[in-house]
């Protein structure tokens, strides 16, 4: 473990409904991240307690990706499930789903000239309807032991919903 110094933001984001309705939500990366955790410990807690797909035979294994909770596939088929949960803008996503797909050989499909999983997560991003209007201007200095899943983890959040706190991160951070 390491002891970084990492800011700690909060944003404040609007989020317009189907009705366009708007609310604030408060949303804190110590907040997502629990919820992430909470996600991680329920998929596999799944994968261990759900039988195989197949007695015999060729199929794509569950697992968690760090990002989502995959079934068993079948050879030759998308496999989805809905957006996680623990995004700060599910509810905005709630009828939205995430893709792989299980190759005849029984593998899940890799990115081209990549080791990593395909997947297609376009109906779970953060759409037009989320707006930043405002950042806490003080992001506060906080030194926490962090191991480096939960550094993937963070910077993943930060970089695909809080890039709004980026500038204000302390560079030791990436050293």
């Amino acid at each position: 473990m390491h002891l970084i110094n990492t800011a700690i933001c909060t944003c404040i984001v609007l989020f317009q409904g189907a009705a366009g309705s708007i609310t604030r939500s408060d949303v804190s990366l110590s907040s997502v991240m629990q919820k992430w955790k909470e996600y991680q410990l329920q998929c596999l807690k799944y994968l261990y307690e759900t039988p195989p797909l197949l007695a015999e035979g060729k199929f794509c294994n569950g697992t968690f990706d760090d990002y989502a909770c995959w079934p068993d596939g079948l050879p030759g088929t998308y496999v989805n499930v809905s957006c996680p949960w623990y995004l700060p803008w599910a509810s905005t996503v709630l009828h939205g789903h995430v893709y792989r797909f299980c190759t005849p050989e029984g593998t899940w499909l890799l990115k081209e000239n990549s080791t990593l999983p395909w997947r297609n997560l376009s109906e779970c991003e953060a759409s037009d309807r989320v707006r930043e209007i405002s950042i806490h201007s003080q992001c506060t200095q906080v030194p926490q032991f962090i191991n480096s899943p939960t550094i993937k983890v963070s910077l993943s959040i930060q970089l695909s919903f809080f890039h709004c706190c980026l500038n204000h991160l302390y560079p030791a951070a990436f050293i």
